[in-house]
């Protein structure tokens, strides 16, 4: 993986549905290339171009689909302020004044007279992902109920006002931006994992690797960690401070992370299904369970919370069980349409794409 790469999700397939945040990440970006593909196809162009644009030595943000986090759906160069994303995930309604955005069409790769006889097949496959994609977000939704089960014995012995002093002290701690100087903030909103069809996937070491203080946040469901990342952004934004904010893929109203990039300073959800540890200097675990949940809470509530964890691990399986069955369709409809492309005119398109970015922006390739 270069040190040039960041890696994250711009949508989830979370409880409240297939959930976007695409329109924030492209807010400071120049140029948008829209890719109209076809399945199997966009992932297959993004991917070899991501390949090349890394070889040329451009820093790049690369996004992955939430279905399968092997696969991109999106790439931003961002030495040039140029993006590329698939069409599915564009909605085109968060682009900065005066960026051009323009569309590729990648179907014309497609041989028509190779899909007339999987017409049928094709929509059969179609509607079995509609269906059993709306199976899954039924079963995330009824997941995330029974988290909030789960999350009340902690809400219910969380000391308020203590989580209240933490996130003022913090901000005068840490969140000090440069003397003297006033600006707009600048937000932008993503996710760190999301759920995809093998399970949990995150980018937090990617994300975090090169921050110089990375804060690992430990606590129980409902220990007040996204409220706590909640008003530390508030606190940031009131500072000028620019801040990268970081959803939950399970559930996109509650956050995960904070990245300062200015500070070069990240805040984040150290627990699972992205639980993960100090390793180097700059590290620091920050329990909120010890400073603000009533001793004793986890003993007093083991019997219950035992349970609930087990019927909330069971419900995650079965919604990620799911996400593999669409998986596994989706791959079936790929082989049709690979089947009916040509490689010599998708090849072709790649090469054109390659050359108006790389002559338009006059920057150039590193050897």
């Amino acid at each position: 993986m270069s040190e040039r790469e960041l890696h994250y999700f711009a949508r989830g397939n979370t409880a409240a549905g297939l959930h976007s945040l695409t329109d924030s990440i492209f807010q400071e970006v120049r140029t948008i290339y829209v890719i109209k593909g076809y399945p199997g196809g966009t992932a297959k162009v993004l991917g070899r171009l991501a390949s090349e644009f890394a070889r040329r030595g451009w820093g790049l943000q690369l996004i992955h689909q939430p279905l399968d986090g092997d696969c991109l759906e999106g790439i931003v160069i961002e030495d040039l302020s140029v993006a590329l994303i698939d069409s599915g995930a564009w909605s085109g309604e968060s682009v900065r004044a005066g960026s051009e955005v323009k569309f590729v069409d990648l179907e014309k790769a497609i041989q028509p007279q190779k899909l007339t006889a999987s017409t049928e097949q094709i929509q059969n496959f179609e509607r079995e992902i509609a269906e059993l994609y709306e199976e899954a977000y039924a079963s995330f939704l009824k997941t995330l109920r029974i988290h909030d089960e789960w999350e009340k014995f902690y809400i219910d012995n969380l000391d308020r006002e203590t989580m209240n002093r933490l996130a003022l002290e913090w901000s005068d701690s840490y969140l000090q931006g440069p003397e003297g100087e006033e600006k707009q903030a600048r937000v932008t909103h993503r996710f760190l994992g999301a759920a995809t069809w093998r399970g949990a996937v995150d980018f937090v070491p990617n994300l975090t690797d090169r921050l110089t203080t990375r804060i690992f946040v430990k606590g129980r469901p409902g220990s007040g960690k996204s409220t706590l990342f909640r008003k530390l952004g508030e606190l940031a934004a009131d500072k000028g401070i620019d801040t990268e904010i970081y959803h939950c893929g399970f559930d996109p109203n509650s956050l995960d992370m904070l990245i300062f990039p200015e500070l070069s300073l990240g805040i984040f959800d150290s627990t699972a299904p992205h639980e993960h540890f100090p390793v180097r200097d700059g590290d620091s675990i920050l329990d909120v369970y010890e400073l603000a949940i009533t001793p004793g809470t986890d003993e007093k509530y083991a019997d219950p919370i035992r349970g609930i964890k087990d019927r909330y691990s069971a419900s995650m399986k079965h919604s990620i069980s799911l996400l593999a069955e669409v998986k596994q369709i989706v791959q079936r409809l790929e082989e049709i349409y690979q089947e009916a492309a040509d490689e010599g005119v998708l090849s072709g398109i790649e090469d054109t794409l390659l050359a108006e970015i790389g002559q338009d922006q006059k920057i150039p390739a590193v050897e």
